[in-house]
């Protein structure tokens, strides 16, 4: 009769601040029994509530630190705020529903005080729910030929949040869509300036209409409407089919396997009362046109004054779907061919045919183009591969004076794109044991990277960046006269009277089908000591050294802009682009092949653990990374720039580049406890865009462990607590949201959680 073991674990957690609860439960049997054939299946389920942005002092407003607003904060307010006809005004206070706005409800905009803070309303955790079911299946076909099939479908579901839509409207919106073409009609009944607001350009092609422009710039957050508000659904469905075996050639053992894949990742989202900006024109401009179902638009009239009608004309919700599939077939074999001084020459070969697809498929609104909100555009592609490898391992000598173990590596692989062509990338190695407590080794690689789906086939697309300009303000920036004069030639005005209006920046970057694969060349040069004389002792220490030639990366739009206010450089200046009045609205950052990455470091890790004492035993595990470099090439117009990456902090996207980061765990095991002890160090880093310094974190955590031996380990219970010490990340001035890097720090708080596991 055949045995079956069960397993079943839970995991519950939560921040100290009483948010960011999460559950884990896992479920698995399997049969284990002398038959032909064996399965395990099992469950999960993952339920992680939000934490909120509000919820922490370094998210409260947009610059980390602060109190209270500053330029950091939107021009998009409940109040609004209108450049028109050569004044900056906001309302003195809302205009009820019912009533006209006059001249008389205006006063002069007052700067950061009237700003409004989006922060608190966005999530630094997002609340999601995933849970799916596997199942494993193996039957012994032959003595010597196994089947094997594994089947997997994960559905996550999640949300995210944002503050109430910003309507940004005029030429100096920055939106990269219709509404910095909108023009507010005179015959709108709740304009109150007396004139059509003009913006200068046809609303349908963009194209210059004759008319004079008269207004810049009406921010209006639509605080009616409550937060943006988003829902994601992923389904994910997985299979792989392997039959393997061994076989006997001469006298030697071999050993086989052919492999199928299927993957299919199909992805849904909805956005909640996004803005038609077609139906905004319409309900903005002359009232005569304003038929049928249209109702007048107020965006004069402050909080309160969009009314529901007015929303439900305008508003639609927004549906988004994105697919990718892969299709792999591979075939494997490994064997040895004869004896060498060392050992036997080992060898193993392959093929593989992969074919990958993918799609977006935008909101017909959006696609149309007359999205309040980030443009985009549909787009399926597909690419197939093909590659052969083959490796061999060759113990040259073993067990003589000064070679302990001396073998050599080597590998060669063959692939062929059908969007980028074939290529033939090698690798090679070496493995010296001078005597048995010392190891050395070096391998050197060629790397090749094909364009992906979405780098080959994206269509242009928008996200919102915060970029500090360096012609805002001329007159009290400190500016130089170089990056005056500069921002005078792109056309900002002379009098210094530009002021950034939002501290966002649209980025317009998009895909390429005439990208070139990325190619690499690296070393690793390393040693492991384990001296006999103490036992359970390891250091090791490896250098990395490597070149990308080609890189797919976009030129941060930061950068685009400083070279162009510094250096006057043509290519980064055509892909800054401003209105007349000399504001910044958008940056262009197309993906493509830069001149390459350069990085070099050391990688460092110390193993330990003491005999048996009073019980139990110390451990102690210690890995150390030293970055010494990491520059970034990037094209100009005349040659490159070298951008030094190494201790600091890219922004938005976050990336951080530590010259040092470094986890040591001292943990205590006994027969049936343990207690460990974590700590997570990062270095300083300083922004790229600025003199901010991002001070050293360390993180301690601390868990205990409980496994009753006695009852044959089927139960095992947890407990720990991660950031014991509560540290915040460090403030981050040019990070895309919540004021700190979350690819390198953790969330602020304390996670305290607990875990038992039972087996029967």
């Amino acid at each position: 009769a055949a045995d079956a073991v069960a397993a079943a674990s839970a995991q519950l957690g939560m921040y100290g601040e009483g948010d960011g609860e999460s559950q884990n439960y896992q479920l698995s049997w399997g049969s284990g029994s002398d038959d032909r054939a064996s399965v395990v299946i099992g469950a999960n389920f993952v339920k992680q509530e939000a934490v909120s942005s509000g919820d922490r002092d370094i998210s409260q407003f947009p610059t980390p630190g602060a109190s209270a607003c500053d330029a950091g904060c939107s021009s998009g307010t409940p109040l609004g705020r209108f450049i028109v006809l050569g004044q900056d005004l906001t309302l003195i206070a809302p205009v009820p529903a019912d009533e006209i706005p006059t001249l008389a409800d205006f006063r002069p905009w007052a700067g950061a005080a009237d700003r409004f803070n989006f922060a608190p309303f966005n999530f630094i955790q997002t609340p999601l729910k995933r849970y799916g079911v596997f199942a494993n299946f193996r039957y012994e076909v032959a003595d010597d030929i196994n089947f094997t099939a594994k089947a997997l479908w994960n559905k996550r579901k999640s949300k995210n949040q944002a503050a109430p839509i910003p309507l940004f409207l005029g030429p100096d919106g920055g939106n990269a869509n219709l509404l910095d073409r909108i023009s507010i009609h005179a015959t709108n009944p709740f304009n109150p300036f007396g004139v059509t607001l003009e913006s200068g350009v046809d609303f349908e092609t963009g194209l210059p209409n004759g008319l004079a422009r008269n207004y810049d710039f009406i921010g209006r957050r639509v605080v009616e409407a409550g937060p943006r508000r988003y829902n994601q659904s992923v389904d994910t469905y997985y299979g792989t089919a392997t039959l393997d075996g061994s076989l006997t050639f001469g006298s030697r053992e071999w050993y086989w396997d052919i492999n199928a894949v299927y993957g299919r990742n199909k992805a849904k989202q909805k956005m909640f009362g996004n803005i038609n900006s077609a139906l905004l024109q319409q309900a903005l401009g002359p009232i005569a046109a304003c038929t049928g179902a249209c109702v007048p638009f107020n965006v004069f009239g402050g909080e309160g004054s969009i009314t529901e009608a007015m929303l439900d004309f305008v508003a639609f919700d927004q549906r988004d779907e994105s697919e990718q599939r892969i299709w792999d077939l591979s075939a494997n074999a490994t064997g040895n061919l004869f004896e060498l001084p060392g050992g036997p020459l080992g060898v193993a070969f392959g093929a593989e045919h992969r074919d990958q697809r993918g799609s977006f498929d935008p909101d017909p609104v959006v696609e149309a183009g007359e999205s309040s909100d980030i443009p985009a555009l549909p787009t399926s592609g597909r690419y197939n591969v093909d590659e052969i490898y083959a490796e061999l391992n060759a113990p040259l000598l073993a067990d003589r004076p000064f070679a302990n173990l001396l073998e050599l590596t080597g590998a060669a692989r063959w692939t062929n794109y059908s969007t980028s062509g074939s290529t033939t990338t090698f690798k090679a190695g070496v493995n010296w044991k001078p005597i048995p407590d010392l190891r050395l080794r070096a391998t050197w690689a060629e790397g090749f990277r094909a364009p992906t789906i979405g780098e080959l086939f994206g269509t242009p697309s928008r996200f919102d960046q915060t970029i500090l300009d360096p012609c805002s303000d001329l007159n009290n920036s400190g500016a130089s006269a170089t990056v005056r004069a500069n921002c005078i030639a792109q056309g900002v005005p002379a009098d210094g009277s530009y002021v950034q209006i939002n501290p966002q920046i649209s980025v317009i970057t998009s895909g390429s089908e005439d990208l070139k694969p990325e190619t690499s060349k690296s070393w690793v040069v390393g040693a492991v000591l384990s001296p006999s004389a103490i036992p359970r002792f390891s250091i090791e220490a490896n250098y990395f050294n490597i070149k990308v030639d080609g890189a797919i990366q976009a030129i941060a739009g930061q950068t685009l802009l400083s070279r162009c206010a510094e250096l006057a450089d043509e290519l980064s200046c055509d892909r800054t682009n401003r209105t007349s009045s000399g504001a910044l609205v958008f940056i262009e950052a197309p993906l493509e092949n830069i001149a390459g990455i350069e990085t070099d470091g050391f990688d460092i890790t110390l193993n330990y653990r003491t005999p048996e004492f009073l019980g139990g035993t110390l451990g102690l595990f210690w890995a150390n990374s030293i970055l010494r470099n990491y520059t970034l090439i990037v094209p100009a117009t005349e040659g490159t720039t070298e951008i030094e990456r190494e201790g600091t902090e890219q922004g938005s996207p976050d990336q951080a580049f530590p010259k040092y980061k470094s986890t040591a765990i001292f943990d205590w095991d006994a027969q049936d406890w343990g207690l460990s002890l974590t700590g997570r160090y990062i270095s300083e880093v300083e922004e790229s865009q600025n003199d901010n310094k991002l001070g050293s974190r360390l993180y301690v955590d601390v868990q205990g462990r409980l496994g009753l031996r006695n009852w044959e380990d089927r139960f095992e219970f947890a407990a720990g607590v991660n950031n014991l010490f509560d540290k915040d990340p460090p403030g981050c001035i040019s990070c895309g949201h919540n004021n700190f890097d979350p690819t390198t720090y953790d969330v602020p708080g304390r996670y305290f959680y607990v875990r038992g596991t039972v087996k029967m």
